[in-house]
């Protein structure tokens, strides 16, 4: 009977050591900073329409919206007029906008649209692009990612509303102070 109650005993003081041990993980250094659910953006390289080069560590120092979105896409078309406001009013304190066509009409339909809704900031195709399964985040439209100075996301919305309108303005504002 005391070799069970020993190897009871043992059994609970390994159980217990394990939880300790896991919450020490889970609560990792209190000395680091903390990242609020921040995480470094997948490795990527883009072309834009005019040819020019987007990667996700030439963008590192902007605060970088990424927008997949599509031509035929109603809340697509609905968020950008605002894109391209955000875009103009905050282009020169380091916002960078990328917006990442879905389309499979090719460039020109997608450049033919660009010029119709007057949107100034890069396009590229994203169609074919690993960038889709690179995000792996990406898996309806549209979708809206802002990455902050580090390349981190902390921001994610799919669709498109009121209220995720005024969060984007949010988020990118308290980034670019």
């Amino acid at each position: 009977m005391s070799a069970l109650k020993a190897r009871d005993r043992s059994c609970m003081r390994i159980f217990a050591l394990a939880l300790i041990l896991c919450g020490l993980i889970a609560c990792g250094d209190s000395s680091a900073p903390k990242q609020k659910n921040a995480k470094l953006a997948p490795d990527f390289s883009l072309t834009s329409l005019d040819g020019k080069e987007i990667t996700r560590d030439s963008l590192k120092g902007k605060v970088v919206i990424l927008d997949f979105w599509a031509t035929w896409c109603p809340p697509c078309r609905a968020a950008i007029p605002h894109l391209v406001e955000m875009h103009k009013k905050y282009r020169d304190q380091g916002l960078v906008v990328v917006g990442i066509s879905l389309d499979r009409g090719g460039k020109e339909e997608v450049s033919d649209f660009a010029e119709r809704n007057h949107i100034d900031y890069d396009l590229v195709m994203g169609v074919n692009n690993a960038i889709l399964k690179d995000f792996g985040e990406v898996s309806s439209i549209p979708t809206i990612i802002i990455l902050n100075q580090q390349a981190e996301i902390i921001f994610k919305a799919v669709g498109y509303n009121a209220e995720i309108a005024q969060t984007i303005d949010s988020k990118v504002a308290e980034s670019l102070q």
